[in-house]
Formats: structure tokens, sequence, C-alpha cells
């Protein structure tokens, strides 16, 4: 409990001397649609430093490619792009094409010299940050249970994780991101971190509004064209539908905690439970003393807005 109120009271101490918060940003990116509009927000967002961006899944390349490609609309080449693992840890690979990398044309890839192996990138980031690094993980946990396995050091390099991942007060239920690696869950979240995570329960109470598509449609931005038209490639053919945030979310709360509420805990993952049924579940178990603030609340209407003044908006720059 104290080691996670130091957590906390540092990253309050960094937003309140103005200095913005080293994050890594790990992200399944060209599945939902969330990943790249958290990827926007967070470049979009000024109380953050992205020290570096790494894929998880399949074709990582070219999911890497389409980081690229967001980051170079947001002139921010800069920041590093690791190609993180390309299967789970044990269940069963993903195979099939990220959809969204449809956006792409053949020749938008990323440098040769600029590709980087994700897991050593991650390593590499903390190992020679003189700060601690907050760690926004949103996509399976498969990069970051193999950067703990591999190097146990950086756990006191990691200020805490804030994840998208599990589903604790809709229960029975499952959640894709825990789903598509239990095991590197279980390691995640028994790893004793400072951990706040968001979950199904609250993120899909963050979908964008009618008005909020309009707005981003008819924007001559060409960073968020390239959005809206990641967005009607997600759609498969069906306008009406709206992006649910779940990403973005986990990346706000980075930066602005009290959008949500939280019940405080350890959380347990089930890894031998029945395929379908309970194989991959997350379960709360509520503990004062416990490494993890699960979201019990989230401020809706005051998270959108907030998505929106930024995501909306022309690139910031550095």
């Amino acid at each position: 409990m104290l080691r996670l109120l130091a957590a906390l009271l540092v990253g309050c101490g960094l937003l309140l001397s103005g200095q913005p918060i080293p994050v890594i940003l790990d992200t399944d990116i060209g599945d939902d649609i969330d990943d790249a509009l958290a990827l926007a927000l967070a470049l979009q967002s000024p109380e953050l430093d992205v020290r570096a961006v790494v894929t998880v899944l399949q074709q990582r390349e070219r999911r890497a490619d389409l980081c690229w490609k967001i980051l170079e609309l947001y002139g921010r080449t800069g920041i590093p792009v690791g190609q993180g693992a390309e299967q789970p840890l044990l269940t069963k690979p993903r195979t099939g094409q990220v959809r969204q990398t449809a956006a792409l044309k053949p020749d938008e890839r990323m440098p040769e010299g600029k590709r980087r192996n994700g897991i050593e990138l991650i390593l590499e980031t903390f190992m020679r940050s003189r700060e601690k690094i907050t760690w926004l993980a949103y996509g399976p946990l498969t990069n970051v249970a193999l950067a703990l396995k591999a190097e146990p050091r950086i756990a006191d390099k990691i200020e805490r994780l804030v994840l998208m991942n599990g589903v604790f007060f809709q229960g029975p239920r499952l959640e894709y991101n825990t789903l598509r690696d239990p095991e590197a869950a279980a390691i995640v979240f028994s790893s004793g971190l400072p951990i706040t995570v968001v979950g199904l329960d609250v993120t899909l109470q963050c979908q964008l509004a009618a008005e909020d598509m309009k707005r981003l449609e008819g924007s001559d931005v060409p960073a968020v064209k390239f959005l809206f038209e990641l967005i009607r490639i997600w759609q498969e053919g069906k306008p009406e539908r709206r992006p649910v945030l779940h990403d973005p979310l986990a990346v706000a709360v980075a930066f602005r905690p009290e959008l949500i509420r939280t019940q405080v805990g350890r959380v347990e993952v089930e890894t031998r439970g029945e395929p379908g049924r309970t194989y991959g579940m997350s379960i709360l178990r509520p503990d004062a003393s416990g490494p993890v603030r699960v979201a019990s609340q989230v401020e809706a209407a005051e998270f959108l807005k907030l998505f929106m003044e930024r995501v909306a908006r022309a690139p910031r720059g550095r």
C-alpha cells in the first residue's frame, strides 16, 4: 500500500511541477480502432513524454509501420518504435491480416534503420532512464511479462503500470486483452508492481457520439483525416458503428487519475479454467494493502470532452 501511495504521489508531483510523465506505449494497434486513437491522444497530451512505442501480436512489422505513419503525421518520428512479441506465451498464436494496415500504401514503411526489437527497446528505455517510467499497456500483456522475466531489475525503474485489461464488475465475463494471453496477464498482475487498470466495466461507457464522428469526418487536418480513414476500415461497411475508447481511457488516466474511481486489491487471472468460459477470467480480490487499483466508475462525459478537444485538433508538435 505504501509503494502504491508513493507512486501516486510521485505522479501527482510531476503533474504539479509541470514535468511531463515519461511513458512507454505498448499496443496491438491495427485491430480495434481504439489503439490508433490512444496513440493520437498520447501524442496530443503535453502531460506525457512518450519515450517509446512497442507493438504486440502478429504482423508486428506492419503494425510498427502503422505506428510510424501516425508518428509522421504528428511530427514525432523521434520516438522509437519497437516490434514486440509476435505470439502469446502459451495460447494459440493469432493469425490473419491486421485490418487497419490496409490504410498504408505498399511503400509506407518504417525506414529499415529505425526498426527495433521491441523487448530490447523496452529494456533499454527503462535501464537508461534517470527517471522512473510509467508503462501504458493496452494490448495483451505479452511484452510486459517477457520484459519482467528477461530483466527483473526494470521493476525498480517502473513508476507504475496503467493497463486496459480485464473485466471485474460485470462478471462472469471475458475480456480480449486478458483472454489473448492469460499467462502473461497472470505474471503481470502477480508482480507486486503498482498497477492501475481500466476494464470493460468502465471503458464501455466511453463511446464517441454521432456529433463526434461528424466532427472527425469533416476535419481537414491530415492526421485526423487518416484517423478517420482507419475508423472507416474498422467499421467494415457499417457507418453507424462508433468507436468505444477503451485504450484512450487508459492513456488519459495516466495523467488525469481523477477521471476514475477505483477499488484497491489484488487481481487473479484464471489460467486453468475451461476455454471459452473461465480460462482468462480476471478476478478482483479486495485488499486495502493490494498493489492494484481497479477502475469501478468513470467520468465518461468529462473524458470524452478531453479526448475530442485534443484528438480533433491539429498536431501540437513536440
